[in-house]
């Protein structure tokens, strides 16, 4: 690793290879808040939001009691929580009828003869029926994310944040799938026994309907098992790790030069409003005052203002750890200077959740929360 790597790489991975050893427990912390909240519009609004937001502002690691304080609030909002996004998803299919497809009643098992549309009316009510199931694991799969930030702040509990969220991720993306299926099969049904209601011939129209239901379930099993897709993923996940570190660590090989002198009280003040409120589009506006302190520290002002050169062809997400903000609000903490090169340490792995002795209960049962 050198800094051209460092300042413009998209590889996460090998980033943290490098600066693992000497990232502080409050940075560990802001770097799993910044993977669990992709699941933000996951998780409805109260503890589970709330319970992000507080490790976020933790400015020093939180002690056992609290921990298991929050770690309980989380358990006892998850069951309302997951009621919540099940009612939700049913109301996004109720059209498709999920309860006909149930499995105790199978209304729709009895194939209509003169509903030639009947097949994927009946692969619109099952996809509507797993949509609700899978969003619902979704969400207790995203619990389990949220519950980790309350680990001991280290490199396991990040591993397990980045786990736990990409399960909880993949869940939606197919329970959103599922959704979008139960609606677009609904319509083609609705279309065909339109076209239907008037043919001699109805069962042409219902070999079209059976056609239409197979080539959306091939193209789900062709999506499901697509290589491309996977390592597009994994390049996305080790380039938004790679902007998340250059966002909360800075630069380990030049830190920036800060004068106390332009920590003027509106610098400060916007610093703490960017802060509180996740304002980030402010930035700017704290370059303009940083200006009027007389700061020429190049670094500074480029983060802000979104120029540095890992941002030349997209704006860069920021999350609340920001090295500048940090800085001002005298809390940011530059790497150790690395160790002299020795014996090579053992690759790392993501650890898995059975091998951690957690300090708490953590469920990992198959059966969702309701």
């Amino acid at each position: 690793m050198n800094e051209t790597k460092w300042l413009t790489g998209v590889d996460g991975e090998a980033m943290l290879e490098f600066a693992s050893e000497r990232l502080s427990p409050r940075q560990w912390v802001l770097l799993s808040s910044a993977a669990v909240r992709r699941l933000w519009e996951l998780l409805p609004a109260g503890v589970l939001r709330d319970a992000i937001d507080f490790v976020e502002r933790a400015e020093h690691p939180l002690p056992a009691a609290t921990r298991t304080e929050w770690v309980t609030k989380i358990d006892a909002a998850t069951p309302k929580a997951v009621t919540a996004v099940e009612l939700a998803q049913r109301e996004i299919v109720r059209s498709c009828d999920p309860d006909a497809a149930d499995l105790d009643a199978p209304v729709l098992s009895r194939p209509n003869q003169v509903a030639p549309a009947f097949p994927l009316f009946q692969a619109a009510s099952r996809n509507a029926r797993n949509t609700i199931e899978w969003i619902a694991n979704a969400l207790t799969e995203a619990v389990q994310a949220v519950r980790v930030l309350f680990l001991e702040p280290n490199e396991e509990m990040f591993a397990l944040a980045r786990q736990r969220t990409d399960e909880a991720y993949e869940t939606r993306t197919n329970a959103n799938r599922a959704a979008n299926n139960a609606l677009r099969m609904k319509m083609k049904g609705d279309d065909i026994a339109d076209q239907a209601a008037g043919a001699k011939n109805k069962r042409l129209f219902e070999s079209i309907a059976v056609e239409e239901v197979r080539k959306m379930e091939e193209g789900n099993r062709q999506q499901g098992g697509d290589f491309d897709l996977d390592e597009k993923r994994d390049r996305s996940a080790r380039k938004q790790l790679a902007q998340h570190l250059r966002e909360i660590v800075g630069n380990p090989f030049t830190p920036p030069r800060f004068e106390a002198a332009w920590r003027t009280s509106t610098v400060v003040q916007l610093a703490q409003g960017i802060f509180d409120d996740r304002a980030f589009d402010r930035l700017p506006i704290l370059a303009d005052a940083l200006l009027d302190a007389d700061c020429d520290e190049e670094a500074v002002l480029r983060h802000c203002r979104g120029t540095e050169l890992h941002a030349a062809k997209e704006p860069v997400p920021h999350v609340r750890g920001c090295w500048v903000i940090e800085t001002i609000l005298q809390r940011y903490e530059p790497l150790a200077p690395e160790k002299p090169a020795g014996k090579k340490p053992k690759p790392r792995r993501r650890t898995r959740l059975e091998d951690l002795d957690l300090g708490f209960p953590l469920d990992l049962g198959d059966d969702r929360l309701a």
